[in-house]
């Protein structure tokens, strides 16, 4: 199954959801209408696919745990909130902008192929039904 190009994406590790918009429609119009949003198993069943990102960030700094992850595909700009190390510290935002982020989502292409497909049958069931999946 073919999927949509994405505008932008939000995994939420810790709290088991995945929020995605599309940039273009079935029709290849821009995307106008709420986002897509999986949860539970739905959303953990994608998380799998986030290697590419915990790999790099291991690579940089051992033992980080990712808390979110999102992405703005126009920007190519990740950013990755990291849980805190102690209990007295906040959670900690990384960004990270091309020339960086290009080799990254490239490798995360599966991530983002499967998070199209499930927006366009998200879709085609919600305009069949003509109201939304969250």
């Amino acid at each position: 199954m073919s999927g949509l190009p994405l505008a932008s994406y939000k995994l939420r590790f810790h709290e088991d959801r995945i929020r995605a918009v599309p940039a273009r429609d079935e029709s290849g119009c821009p995307f106008a209408g709420p986002g897509v949003d999986l949860a539970g198993d739905e959303a953990r069943a994608l998380f799998a696919l986030a290697t590419p990102f915990r790999e790099w960030l291991e690579a940089r700094e051992p033992g980080v745990t990712l808390r979110s992850l999102s992405v703005d595909r126009t920007a190519q700009r990740v950013l990755v909130t990291l849980e805190p190390m102690t209990a007295d510290q906040r959670p900690r935002v990384v960004r990270i902008d091309p020339p960086h982020s290009d080799e990254l989502l490239s490798a995360a292409a599966p991530l983002e192929t499967a998070l199209g497909a499930v927006c366009m049958e998200k879709l085609q069931r919600r305009g069949a039904r003509g109201s939304p999946d969250s």
